[in-house]
């Protein structure tokens, strides 16, 4: 009688990094598919959906620095200045030099931005709804929370993950 030692390959887990979708491309497919429908929406009030976001941000916080508020938005800085930027040639948001530093670049609401916000709301609240009803409104809180928590996980200070705090506050809405 032979006796046969079976040596087995080891086998990735069902739910090893390998067998699972990659989450940049999932991520971006679900991003382009989101931002299109709020880009939809908030065109009817000749705003871009990361142009809504960066007034809804300076009517939160006020007078801004852009440096904080580029940390806020999750953009880099260049971005955020060719953001305001049309934004300021609009007459929506007003930009100063930052104390001493010609380079810092602070940012404020005006009036006529005021007025674009409330124009733009009930667009962006179609987008909302359409979302969250398609979403399911049962699970959208909870998948806010993760990706609330996917920021704050690997978006850390120098690029360093694990290291910042996640955004419990909601400070990020609209």
């Amino acid at each position: 009688m032979h006796t046969h030692l079976m040596i087995e390959t080891p086998r990735p887990a069902p739910h090893s990094p390998a067998d699972l979708p990659c989450a940049c491309t999932t991520l971006r497919k679900a991003s382009r598919a989101v931002a299109r429908l709020y880009e939809g929406h908030l065109a009817e009030a000749g705003l871009s959906a990361t142009q809504f976001a960066i007034l809804r941000a300076l009517e939160r916080n006020g007078t801004s620095n852009l440096r904080p508020l580029a940390a806020e938005l999750v953009m880099d800085r260049t971005s955020l200045y060719r953001a305001v930027a049309p934004l300021e040639r609009d007459g929506l948001v007003a930009t100063e030099a930052d104390g001493g530093d010609a380079r810092a670049r602070r940012a404020s609401l005006t009036e006529a931005g005021r007025e674009r916000i409330a124009k733009a709301l009930p667009h962006w609240r179609a987008a909302q709804h359409t979302f969250i009803e398609g979403f399911g409104a049962d699970d959208y809180a909870g998948f806010i929370g993760q990706l609330r928590h996917a920021v704050a996980l690997l978006d850390a200070p120098a690029g360093r993950a694990g290291v910042a705090i996640a955004d419990a506050t909601g400070a990020g809405n609209g």
